[in-house]
């Protein structure tokens, strides 16, 4: 009897301790479900899956890896433009919040130029493997990472809807729509101001952002030269005459997700490729909308400010012009022609394809064709880099000792062809490509 007594008390021991293990681990997994993601918390689902389809940033490179094939497939599906549909939407879901539990998604590399908090780099101290610290350090980065996607853990939730944004979607949307219609019957050129596509393709009404209290009036968020002269107009739209240029020139490095107009109200860009998204931390990708050059021709406006036309004539500015092109230009140009050689070429080799036949690249001949291409693309763009530098100094500057300078500097730059500044012979249109 005693036996037996002592058995059930070891069958009752252990059962407990049973139920006890299995509460823990119930507890545990309730208490990291707590912190992944609802739908409330895709702020932007649209713009997320466009920088999940769109792999120029470190951090949707990373992410677009572990993505399952299913939700790739939707993702190049997508317009880019519409509301997601709820398929997509629910995929982006389950996807978030299976990679918030599948392990640590902190990589240093990845992260290295978006801002993390205190509390999200303590986490990254921990190094959790598993559980609930797991999932606030994954959702903590990705928040970061699309702050204007996902709400963090700490963001109060107020309704982006209630300040426009969704209207202002829509806005951009027709805008995308009547540039199309207007380049069809334009033969594929853009139009100078939004405002030449009001009325035949727009209602005037849609150059105006709903969270614009101004009403489309100059002001803080768009840029000296850059204010429609026609039509009130709250976006700022790259193709106008004082920022066509280095438009075109960032496109040829950033290829079509350049944006094409902004909202500077809501961080909202639509891209050469009829895309929206948002901005965000990684800066030179979704944020800047300055190139060198145009970074260069802001430093001499401020200096015409500062000191008059006559600048040029003071040896003291002319230094500080000189340091400044080394600075904003010259050191970036060899990524600036490497970048937009590759852009090029990919898009080159299709219609190579298309026109000697698949799989001609990879023959001998193939290979000569496109190393001759090559040749003449990288001349093609050297001439424009420079002239477009050439633009922005002057003629006058370029005589000086400074300028010789800086000649002989892209001489060094471009060794393969001799420099001639002010050649403005181009053999591409970079414009269609």
């Amino acid at each position: 009897m005693l036996k037996m007594i002592g058995q059930s008390k070891s069958t009752t021991l252990l059962f407990v301790t049973l139920l006890m293990a299995m509460g823990l681990q119930l507890t545990l997994h309730a208490s990291a479900n707590q912190f992944l993601f609802d739908m409330d918390e895709i702020k932007d689902p649209g713009s997320l899956a466009v920088k999940l389809e769109d792999t120029r940033a470190p951090v949707s490179q990373l992410l677009a890896s572990q993505l399952s094939e299913d939700i790739q497939w939707l993702l190049v599906g997508y317009d880019g433009a519409s509301d997601p549909s709820p398929k997509l939407q629910e995929a982006l879901l389950a996807e978030l919040n299976r990679l918030l539990q599948a392990g640590s998604l902190y990589d240093a590399q990845v992260f290295a130029d978006i801002e993390l908090s205190e509390g999200t780099q303590a986490l990254i101290a921990q190094n959790p493997k598993d559980g609930e610290a797991l999932v606030r350090l994954n959702r903590s980065l990705l928040a970061a990472a699309y702050p204007y996607e996902l709400a963090s853990l700490s963001e109060q939730q107020d309704s982006e809807d209630s300040r426009g944004i969704a209207a202002c979607r829509e806005n951009l949307r027709l805008i995308k729509l009547a540039r199309e219609k207007y380049r069809i019957a334009n033969a594929d050129a853009d139009p100078q101001w939004l405002s030449e596509l009001s009325p035949e393709y727009l209602e005037k009404k849609v150059l105006l952002c709903p969270a614009d209290a101004t009403a489309g009036d100059p002001g803080f968020f768009l840029i000296e030269d850059a204010v429609d002269p026609t039509l009130p107009c709250s976006y700022l739209y790259e193709m106008c005459p004082c920022k066509k240029a280095d438009q075109e020139t960032m496109r040829m490095q950033e290829g079509d997700m350049t944006p094409i107009v902004r909202c500077e109200h809501h961080r909202l860009n639509l891209s050469v490729s009829g895309k929206l998204y948002r901005n965000g931390p990684e800066r030179t990708i979704y944020n800047s909308n300055k190139t060198a050059f145009s970074a260069l021709s802001d430093f001499l406006r401020d200096l015409r400010a500062e000191h008059g036309e006559n600048f040029l004539k003071t040896q003291m500015v002319r230094k500080e012009i000189k340091a400044a092109t080394e600075t904003l230009v010259l050191k970036h140009l060899p990524k600036m022609l490497n970048r937009m050689e590759i852009s090029i070429l990919e898009q080159a080799k299709p219609e190579l394809e298309a026109q000697l036949g698949k799989g001609i690249l990879e023959t001998q001949m193939g290979m000569g064709i496109l190393q001759q291409v090559t040749v003449q693309v990288r001349d093609q763009i050297k001439e424009q880099l420079q002239s477009q530098l050439e633009a922005q100094l002057g003629a006058e500057f370029l005589k000086t000792e400074e300028g010789q300078d800086i000649r002989q500097q892209l001489s060094v730059l471009f060794p393969e062809a001799p420099v001639q500044l002010g050649n403005s012979k181009v053999r591409v249109d970079f414009r269609k490509k």
